[in-house]
């Protein structure tokens, strides 16, 4: 019988391909995802605006970049979250390229990031992409 001798660079090998299958089949499911319509249903802040529209009631603010697939997908995701919700809550989004004073303020460290505002006051963080049905369960919870 033969003894198999594993090397280091087998491994390595193996963690590439693991990597680079993952990173094809992540892309492709992005891509194959409908995009958020031109007329979204969050309301667009600047600096002047965030602090007047944070300040009273419970909010959602989506801190995003211009031309990204990820930031896409969760707008097109709070939109959704915004046909299912009561009218009691306010939906906004802050383009961070543009304003990058707020995404300072509240270490903001990537991009999708939500959070979510009740009388000015942060309770709740959301990084990246969150399902629908999870975020009804966050919404309800903040409400």
């Amino acid at each position: 019988m033969s003894k198999v001798s594993l090397k280091t660079w087998h491994f390595l090998l193996v963690f590439a391909i693991l990597v680079i299958s993952s990173n094809i089949i992540w892309s492709k499911e992005l891509h194959n995802t409908p995009m958020v319509e031109e007329n979204s249903a969050l309301i667009e802040l600047d600096n002047q605006s965030f602090s007047d529209n944070v300040a009273s009631g419970t909010c959602f603010v989506l801190f995003y970049t211009d031309e990204s697939d990820v930031c896409t997908k969760m707008e097109q995701n709070l939109n959704q979250l915004i046909k299912a919700s009561e009218g009691h809550t306010g939906f906004y989004k802050l383009n961070i390229d543009k304003y990058p004073g707020e995404y300072g303020k509240y270490a903001i460290s990537g991009t999708p990031s939500t959070l979510i505002f009740k009388d000015g006051k942060e309770i709740d963080r959301i990084m990246g992409i969150v399902p629908i049905s999870n975020l009804i369960m966050i919404y309800k919870r903040s409400i």
